[in-house]
């Protein structure tokens, strides 16, 4: 099986060289713990290595993320500008639309942007798609809904051969019963832990899930530096719960 590098050295070790191409990563996580950053780490390094990438963002400002991404020296700029990375931004858009309409009296629902629109006119050369927030989806659908839209959506990321990574807030996740954790091909949780006597948070990746890879069982220690998530060490669940 081929694999797209994550771009964080650490998680490539830890998931025998990265990411299988063409299949669908979920990244879950409470908010703080390094979602953004590990998408900008694969967008990042997937453009370098040539890929055409995609980024859907729901919640997220698109200034916001290339902020960030010149803060960690992963500028995604240059990208966008020779066309290899393209922003596509739901939240955005339909702030926009909602200016432009709401001297008429419409609502958000007139001008709702579709995510399953946008993605089945993509062109079939894109290698890499990533949405940031998946979970934005859950508030507007009750929990069938939720996976019909969801299974539909990676449908047609699969069937055009991307490597997609959605990212989903925690509450979703546990909202929506964790069922894209059961549709994905691979998930992983970013955790945060509190020591209230020390003052300090520490922060773990876990692969719960990547199938045909084999992957370690235990929490692994990472830190978000000036440079981006660096992988510190592993753990077992034991030590985690103490």
């Amino acid at each position: 099986m081929e694999i797209l590098s994550t771009g964080v050295k650490g998680l490539d070790l830890l998931m025998d060289g990265g990411y299988p191409k063409g299949k669908s990563i979920l990244v879950t996580g409470p908010p703080g713990s390094g979602k953004t950053i590990l998408e900008i780490h694969f967008l990042h390094r997937s453009c370098q290595e040539g890929k055409k990438c995609i980024l859907v963002l729901t919640r997220e400002l698109t200034e916001d993320i290339l902020t960030q991404a010149r803060s960690l020296n992963l500028n995604l700029e240059p990208f966008l500008e020779n066309g290899q990375l393209s922003i596509r931004n739901i939240f955005e858009d339909k702030i926009n639309k909602l200016k432009s309409v709401s001297k008429f009296g419409k609502g958000l629902c007139a001008v709702d942007a579709d995510i399953l629109e946008y993605l089945s006119s993509m062109s079939s050369e894109v290698d890499v798609v990533i949405i940031d927030n998946i979970g934005v989806m859950a508030i507007h659908h009750d929990i069938r809904e939720f996976a019909d839209e969801f299974s539909s959506i990676s449908i047609i990321l699969l069937k055009n051969g991307c490597t997609s990574l959605f990212i989903m807030d925690e509450d979703s996740y546990e909202l929506t019963h964790k069922l894209t954790g059961y549709m994905v091909f691979g998930l992983i949780r970013l955790i945060t832990q509190e020591n209230f006597s020390s003052g300090k948070t520490k922060q773990y990746l876990y692969i719960e899930k990547m199938r045909n890879t084999p992957v370690p069982v235990k929490y692994s220690l990472f830190d978000i530096t000036s440079q981006g998530i660096r992988v510190i060490s592993g753990i077992g669940q034991k030590s985690l719960d103490k």
